[in-house]
């Protein structure tokens, strides 16, 4: 199976499709509505404001979505940028989509000049593999959570 990721800039019919799945998997419980989560979508589009989504196809369908955002948690904010809604449709898990969209993101940041990136899950063991390191175990209503980081330095050969 064929996988490839583009920047949802390039697919601005897919904003819909996106936010639902942000909507549906984090927003609802966090309280927003879905027109926000739109809304916030549709800022993605927008080439120079540094923040990015990245959407990934499987034999042309799109079956995932991942963010590159300033700030993903408010008791955090000195740190940037993140690896943010990591979503892979169920029944496309375990193909090498969500890894297409995690490299896509730290290639974006990269590129923006960022030396690293942070995310924050209740499932760091998927992104230790992929070169992701523990930063802070997070306590209090964060419980069960870590913020992993990744070096986005390149070495010279």
């Amino acid at each position: 199976m064929m996988i490839r990721v583009e920047p949802l800039e390039n697919h601005p019919e897919l904003v819909p499709l996106c936010a639902r799945w942000n909507f549906e998997e984090w927003g609802q419980s966090a309280g927003r509505t879905m027109e926000e989560t739109v809304e916030g979508f549709l800022g993605f589009l927008d080439p120079s404001s540094g923040q990015k989504a990245f959407v990934g196809f499987a034999s042309g369908l799109p079956v995932g979505v991942a963010l590159l955002i300033d700030n993903d948690l408010e008791s955090h904010a000195h740190l940037k940028p993140w690896l943010a809604s990591l979503y892979v449709m169920p029944e496309m898990r375990g193909q090498g989509v969500g890894k297409a969209l995690i490299g896509a993101t730290e290639n974006s940041a990269r590129n923006l000049g960022h030396t690293q990136l942070y995310l924050y899950t209740s499932e760091p063991d998927y992104y230790r593999p992929l070169g992701w390191q523990d930063f802070e175990t997070l306590t209090g209503d964060d419980a069960g959570l870590v913020i992993l980081a990744r070096s986005l330095i390149r070495l010279s050969s």
